[in-house]
């Protein structure tokens, strides 16, 4: 039993790993990416609930930003702020608080000349690229642990 929960946990890792590097890959190569001029179109805070299994409710809050731009004369929108995971808050007034952009404001979009639906306003490696690439690790060392140790 010991072995195969090991087992699991080395193949989460590794798949978080494998998909943390590539965002990673990707969140480095925005950087370099041309830019376009775009327009935000909305600029809000999401709220988010979920019941646990006692019926308690909790809420989190994400800043939530969508943008316009044109690349060789096609429009494309996005909600992509940077390469990496979406991030949640506790309280409404943190989200409000990176909430860095406001609707109507005019921004630099970065995007993926291979795929110019892809893009970003903070390109470059942030902590959301690193933060699964962390977890995979984790994930991976501890269920090579827990099959040594079940030997």
């Amino acid at each position: 039993m010991g072995i195969l929960f090991g087992l699991v946990f080395i193949g989460i890792g590794l798949f978080a790993l494998v998909f943390g590097l590539i965002q990673f890959r990707t969140a480095k190569a925005s950087a370099d990416w041309p830019t376009a001029t775009g327009k935000i179109v909305t600029a809000s805070v999401e709220t988010s609930s979920s019941t646990d299994e006692d019926g308690s409710t909790s809420r989190r809050y994400s800043p939530r930003v969508e943008y316009a731009y044109t690349v060789s004369g096609r429009k494309y929108t996005s909600n992509q702020v940077s390469v990496g995971s979406k991030r949640t808050y506790g309280s409404r007034a943190s989200a409000e608080a990176k909430l860095d952009y406001r609707s109507g404001q005019q921004v630099t979009v970065h995007y993926n000349p291979g795929k110019p639906d892809q893009a970003v306003l903070e390109p470059g490696a942030t902590g959301g690229a690193w933060g699964t690439v962390i977890i995979g690790a984790v994930f991976a060392i501890a269920g090579a642990a827990v099959v040594a140790f079940t030997m």
